[in-house]
């Protein structure tokens, strides 16, 4: 069912982009009426399985990326990426969400004003760096934290391949074959050193934790970083 829905919003946005290119108006206008209510039925499908959990994320993964440059759009497929995120987590969990985010009638988007739910909230206010990343190596969230000791936006970090963050010397040396242990069910703890844009080095105790979706199937890693100064550290 999921399948079905994203390739039909595929072959939509292709016959948007022929009938753009072709100043077809009545074609843009009566596809671009078809593509909203369409989107939304992938972002509310209920995914039973890890593969359509996957399918479903990426689906938003490339929407952000294929639209980097447009903020609008990247804001609004980052909003209903997070929201995944906090969708999943609560049935992991068995956690409920405190404040859902409320949409707007016209375009199914989150709406201006939204309460944070209280997952976001939790991992925006602890002190260390929170990442999650997909299967594919792919970030589906990223706290405050993290995002401000590279200078970015929590948004920019959605959809983008870790080795493009950290380097694709980290990500082989360090990352990769750690993920690959935590998407078996692993929970790992380790350690390394880091510099920030300043040129302040910290050492990192890094911990990666296996992001459970429907039926226990593991669809990620969350990562926590602590840092701590290596000025500050007892020898």
């Amino acid at each position: 069912m999921l399948s079905e829905l994203i390739s039909k919003f595929e072959v939509l946005c292709a016959t948007l982009s022929a009938a753009v290119r072709g100043g077809n108006d009545a074609l843009v206008s009566e596809t671009d009426a078809q593509l909203a209510p369409l989107f939304r039925r992938i972002f509310d499908h209920g995914s039973q399985c890890p593969v359509e959990v996957q399918m479903q994320i990426a689906f938003f993964s490339k929407l952000a990326v294929d639209n980097c440059e447009d903020d609008t759009s990247v804001k609004r497929n980052t909003d209903f990426m997070i929201a995944l995120f906090n969708r999943y987590l609560a049935a992991s969990t068995g956690a409920q969400p405190v404040a859902a985010r409320p949409t707007s009638e016209a375009s199914g988007l989150p709406a201006e004003g939204y309460d944070t739910s209280i997952h976001e909230l939790a991992l925006d206010s602890v002190p260390e760096r929170i990442a999650v990343v997909s299967r594919d190596y792919r970030y589906i969230y990223c706290n405050e934290n993290n995002a401000r000791f590279h200078n970015l936006r929590p948004f920019d970090f959605i959809g983008r391949h870790l080795a493009e963050q950290i380097g694709e010397k980290s990500f082989h040396a360090r990352a990769k074959a750690k993920l690959d242990q935590c998407f078996e069910g692993a929970v790992l703890f380790y350690d390394y050193e880091i510099a920030d844009s300043a040129g302040r080095y910290y050492d990192v105790k890094c911990r990666m934790t296996p992001l459970s979706g429907p039926a226990g199937a593991v669809i990620g890693a969350v990562i926590v970083l602590q840092m701590q100064p290596l000025f500050a550290r007892v020898s």
